[in-house]
């Protein structure tokens, strides 16, 4: 049944759905977006066929000699171009297809003389700028014309000026937008390329673990004449290591050099109290002997005399801690 559409009628619908999908709201790696992506190519490349058959367009012709709705079959390389970069897969083989659609794009439209010669790039950067600047401003007017045309369109069917004239804007804005879009795709690519030989290089050669960090990892090199290992010296004329070594000679001086380097970062005790003091004595730095203690003299509970001297001495001062209350003597120099 699709056999049966013009080529016309089928560039129309393709042009309808791609108008459709460029404002969807489906994410561009759901399966209904790749579907409809697919539908619009496939639709495209049919009419790009049957165009090629009919070898429709000339570098001898002009647009005067083609119909308006010959005209529009222009835009199947441009469409193209636009709608395979939505597609999935090796992004290098996406963005040269887009490339070469654009391409041929370009160039039946110069052949036709519907784009002007490329302006000459300016080097001045504010020159660049005013250039982009204004190309921008042509692109949003005839924007707007296009729409005015198509709510005229939309109105009456009868009106071939109307349509041709809005065949050649949409045929000129595409020049622009694909002129603008090359540029996007030679980066593009070129990054493209780039992971790809990347990603084949990974695959050739797996990664080998870094072990640059290992203090064996450089003791031992290969002697390139015989392609044997060739030890290093351990220390260089600086005094530095160049290769781990191991500590030889007597066990007790492998011991005493390892217990000087495996020690905690403080001081330690040498020996205990007990030894201390007794090295102490030795030197003479502790005094011994003197004597007993003098015993603390008992008051016989028979010796009233010596009873009442002692409750005496004891009234005594109790009176006087009742005279002179603790801290008494310092409250007068705290006061101001």
């Amino acid at each position: 049944m699709q056999n049966d559409i013009s080529l016309g009628a089928r560039f129309t619908r393709a042009q309808q759905q791609l108008k459709a999908l460029n404002t969807s709201t489906l994410a561009s790696n759901s399966t209904e977006y790749q579907t409809k992506v697919s539908e619009i190519v496939k639709q495209l490349e049919i009419c790009l066929e049957q165009v090629d058959k009919l070898s429709l367009f000339s570098s001898n012709e002009t647009t005067e000699d083609y119909s308006t709705g010959e005209l529009k079959l222009l835009l199947i390389h441009a469409y193209l171009g636009e709608v395979i970069q939505k597609q999935q897969g090796s992004r290098v083989q996406v963005l040269e297809q887009a490339r070469s659609h654009y391409s041929k794009f370009l160039t039946l439209c110069k052949e036709l003389e519907i784009s002007e010669a490329n302006p000459r790039e300016p080097r001045d950067a504010g020159a660049t700028r005013m250039q982009k600047i204004e190309r921008y401003k042509q692109m949003r007017t005839m924007e707007q014309e296009i729409r005015q045309l198509e709510e005229h369109l939309a109105q009456e069917t009868d009106m071939e000026q109307v349509e041709r004239e809005h065949a050649v804007k949409l045929i000129k804005l595409k020049i622009y937008q694909v002129e603008d879009d090359e540029n996007l795709l030679a980066s593009e690519l070129e990054m493209a390329r780039q992971m790809e030989q990347m990603k084949e290089r990974d695959t050739r050669e797996p990664a080998k673990p870094d072990t640059s960090w290992r203090l064996d990892e450089h003791s031992v090199k290969l002697d390139p004449r015989t392609n044997q290992p060739v030890a290093l010296p351990v220390f260089n004329d600086k005094g530095q290591p160049m290769r781990p070594f191991v500590l030889t000679g007597r066990g007790s001086e492998r011991q005493e050099i390892r217990d000087r380097v495996f020690r905690p970062g403080w001081a330690l005790p040498t020996m205990s109290v007990d030894e201390y003091l007794q090295q102490e004595k030795e030197r003479g730095n502790i005094i011994s002997g003197g004597g007993k203690e003098p015993e603390s003299k008992q008051v016989d509970e028979d010796d009233y005399e010596a009873l009442d001297a002692e409750t005496m001495k004891q009234r005594e001062w109790d009176d006087f801690k009742d005279d002179n209350p603790r801290g008494w003597g310092n409250r007068g120099g705290n006061r101001g």
